[in-house]
This record gives C-alpha cells, structure tokens and sequence, in this order.
C-alpha cells in the first residue's frame, strides 16, 4: 500500500525556487507544514519553509535553521492551523530515499513526546539530470517502525463551492 501527499502549488514552488541552492553540492530544505491526514484520507502540505539563514549545509548533511523553523510553524497555524508535519531536503548526490542518518533523525522526532508525530512526511528532492530549475521529488512517509513510499500529489489550492437553494419541506425559508 502506498500513502498519498498532496502537496499545495505554493509549497511546491517553495521547494523548488529553495533546492536551486543545491547546486552548489551543499544539502539544503526546510519543514513541511499542514495537516497529517484529511477527509481525503492523505497527507495535506499546505506550505513549505526554507533553510533559514543559520542552517547548517554541508555535502550529505542538512540541519534547518530552528528560530527560523519556528516562526514559520508559528505563523502557520495562527493563519490556517497547519502544524510541523515533516520536512524537505536535498541530495545532491545519490538516490531520492532518506539515509540511515536521515531515518535516525526522523525516529528520534516520532520518539520525543513533545513533538506529538504520529508519522512523519519526507519529501527529498534531487536534481534533474543535474540541473535544479526542474528538480525531482520522492515522498515517504516514516513510522517507527517502517518506511513507506508515497505518491506525491497536486494540492487542492482552492475549493470551490456551489451552494444550491434547499427548500426544507417544500417551502424556501427566506426570513
């Protein structure tokens, strides 16, 4: 079985105007925020953060700047109530999976009872053919126990609604 992460067009454009910094060989990402699973039954990213200025970048490692993180999760929930859900990150080099080094941080996440994971989403980026103006994406979601392959999905950017006139027991209620 494999999960479902539907991503919103503006985290999407997010990840890919902040992995273009990969093309210096440095890992770099930022967290996802949105809601762990909806009506739909999936994942829902409603917005995708950057790096930060003090986050730490190296050639297979990345370490998000947490102020910055923060107030980015802060700002979120008061606007839509999304909350820290996973994160994102690059790999220059290498396969669209997350490392053992990455699965270690992950668990630790789902461990600390603060946090509150019940899963965790991971979403790591690579560049296409070498090039990052169109970079390619792999979804997983992470459990304590296993990892599992999703399918990334377009967001639902906007929701439009048709209100019909119900009439309740034949009568329309205008009062």
């Amino acid at each position: 079985m494999t999960g479902k992460v539907r991503i919103a067009s503006g985290a999407v454009a997010t990840i890919a105007a902040k992995a273009a910094a990969s093309s210096d060989g440095f890992e770099t990402g930022g967290i996802l925020l949105g809601f762990e699973a909806s009506w739909l039954g999936e994942v829902l990213v409603l917005e995708a953060g950057g790096p930060g200025p003090n986050a730490e970048r190296r050639r297979d490692f990345f370490c998000r700047d947490l102020g910055h993180a923060q107030r980015l999760a802060n700002d979120a929930f008061l606007r839509t109530t999304a909350r820290w859900i996973g994160e994102w990150h690059t790999h220059p080099y290498g396969p669209l999976a997350p490392s053992r080094k990455d699965l270690r941080t992950y668990r630790r996440f789902l461990r600390d009872p603060e946090l509150g994971f019940k899963s965790f989403i991971a979403v790591i980026v690579g560049s296409n053919d070498g090039e990052w103006k169109k970079p390619r994406a792999a979804a997983w979601l992470i459990g304590l126990r296993r990892v599992l392959p999703a399918l990334l999905l377009p967001g639902l950017d906007r929701l439009d609604i048709v209100l019909e006139n119900s009439p309740i027991d034949g009568r329309d209620d205008d009062r």
